[in-house]
């Protein structure tokens, strides 16, 4: 199946012995999409590189091209003003970037990049990621931020001075992020007395690979286009489905047997071209179909919410589990709000909600429970790693949503509501886009969300739960007499991704895994409870 990337009988017994599920997939449907993506997409024209992708990550060969391959070059693309060309360098050389989650590592990573070495320019950040391009790679508490403390540390008579000092030497110089940990100390350490820090960590061309500069000279210039099914309804809904990534104006026209002209409008009026939705890529975070309602000006008091949720299974998804063994799932969730009202009677009020919602709750430490935080178990059938993440978005809804009904009487406040999932790409694609979940919360039962097509029939048991409670608090629709749910309008609610709300740094991060670790300590404390291990 894989011949035509040229590997030898070896190296397809290597990719299939680290990959099994290759010899199920679908030449025309699966393998050969993804080897036309390496070569007329990403620009990989030497089958050498091809052939070390599929050897060295050969789960590549099993992701989505439209809602995981490419948002994940077009968002590196677009954070480091790259071509594809490029990003197909870097991907080429790191091919276990594309099997990274875009919102969970990627970005943050990059963005953590850009803050940390202050590289303010997104062409700055690419021509830093092309000389080191394992870089996202790199766990950012762990490696990355541990590398620039080494360096700082180590003259730390200025702390200011020193910071500045580390971040000269790593951007003159990427290739140390990319080191370990144990080298770059061991490298510090062997400093000749005579010489600098600065100099003794220059780059080095001893056992350079690829010249970067030939990649340089075969870019394609102009802005690259995208190619998307929908509509463009919302930023959401357009970023995480694509299915082509067209080098620039040109190469769409040609492509698609149009003008350059009609290209251009296509993108400016979002008119469908071969039933794709096209837009360039520097206007890639500011689609949208439908201008933005003006808000009327609101005399209400408006109190600021946000929500972080998460959710975990026991044992985990991994190679050391056998397939079938009974799973247990668990969820966290937190609520912070501002001063600027009763924090106090809040969290009390929240907390009553909370409790409302679920019955088996996990015991937390006195310390941490001052109403702010629910620890649950996952209480439906089978539980997976995409259900429990969604069910855990679905979870914060449904106790916002009984929070929210004891304040119907509150005429004057309006609670701005912001849930951040740290959910993988599976949930965040059902969650971010708010104006598809409110045309999914207008379906009353499963059977007409049923008639919306095949791609959500799936987990339908949480996803239309989800979806209506969401529109409700949203007013999305009158509900029908005999619905469980009313509609509100002292709220409005977004789903954000956890990664895009705290900083990525130790703190930020930090929170975000150990509300994950909550979550996941939650399903194992079911796990054990149910083998009468814990009483």
């Amino acid at each position: 199946k894989l011949q035509s990337a040229d590997m030898s009988i070896d190296e397809l017994r290597e990719a299939v012995l680290k990959q099994p599920s290759l010899l199920q997939y679908s030449v025309e449907s699966t393998l050969r999409p993804k080897l036309n993506f390496f070569v007329n997409e990403l620009r990989i024209s030497e089958s050498f590189y091809i052939c070390r992708m599929i050897k060295s990550a050969p789960a590549v060969m099993g992701l989505s091209l439209t809602s995981n391959l490419r948002p994940k070059v077009a968002s590196i693309m677009h954070r480091c003003a790259l071509g594809s060309q490029e990003v197909g360098y870097i991907l080429s050389t790191s091919p276990q970037t594309l099997l990274l989650s875009q919102k969970n590592k990627i970005e943050p990573t990059l963005k953590f990049l850009a803050e940390t070495l202050s590289l303010r320019e997104p062409r700055e950040l690419g021509e830093f990621v092309l000389k080191a391009p394992h870089v996202m790679r790199q766990g950012l508490v762990t490696s990355l931020a541990k590398k620039m403390d080494m360096l700082a540390d180590y003259d730390n008579n200025n702390e200011r001075r020193s910071r500045e000092v580390a971040v000269a030497i790593v951007r003159k110089n990427p290739a140390l992020l990319v080191a370990s940990n144990t080298v770059l100390e061991n490298r510090i350490g062997r400093i000749p007395e005579d010489v600098d820090l600065a100099t003794w960590l220059l780059p080095s061309n001893k056992g350079r690979g690829r010249d970067i500069r030939q990649v340089a000279t075969e870019v394609i210039n102009g802005d690259p286009i995208l190619a998307s099914p929908d509509d463009g309804g919302d930023v959401a809904s357009v970023v995480g489905s694509l299915t082509k990534i067209y080098p620039n104006l040109e190469f769409a026209a040609q492509e698609l047997g149009v003008t350059e002209l009609d290209v251009r409008k296509a993108c400016e009026k979002r008119i469908p071209v071969e039933g794709n939705y096209l837009c360039a890529l520097a206007d890639y975070p500011l689609i949208s179909r439908k201008p933005p309602k003006a808000e009327t000006p609101s005399r209400k008091r408006i109190i600021p919410v946000s929500i972080f949720c998460s959710g975990g299974i026991y044992p985990s998804d991994s190679v050391g589990v056998a397939r079938g063994q009974s799973r247990t799932g668990g969820l966290a969730i937190q609520v912070f709000t501002d001063s600027s009202h009763d924090r106090t009677e809040f969290l009390r009020e929240f907390s009553i909600a909370a409790k409302s919602c679920f019955g088996i709750r996990v015991p937390i430490g006195k310390d941490e429970d001052d109403g702010s935080k629910l620890v649950a178990v996952f209480p439906l059938v089978n539980p997976s790693r995409n259900r429990c993440e969604l069910f855990s978005c679905s979870g914060a809804l449904r106790i916002l949503e009984a929070f929210l009904k004891t304040k119907m009487k509150d005429e004057g406040t309006l609670y701005d509501v912001k849930i951040y999932t740290d959910a993988n790409s599976y949930t965040w694609n059902l969650v971010k886009s708010k104006e598809r979940l409110l045309e999914l919360g207008s379906y009353f039962t499963s059977q007409d969300l049923d008639k919306m097509g095949t791609s959500h029939s799936v987990n339908i048991d949480i996803l239309l739960p989800l979806a209506r409670t969401f529109s409700c608090l949203n007013n999305g629709h009158v509900e029908p007499l005999e619905s469980p749910h009313r509609t509100l309008d002292n709220a409005k609610v977004e789903f954000v991704h956890s990664m895009d709300g705290v900083s990525p740094d130790r703190m930020g991060l930090g929170y975000v895994n150990g509300l994950k670790r909550q979550a996941t300590f939650a399903a194992m404390w079911q796990f054990n409870r149910e083998r009468s291990l814990v009483s």
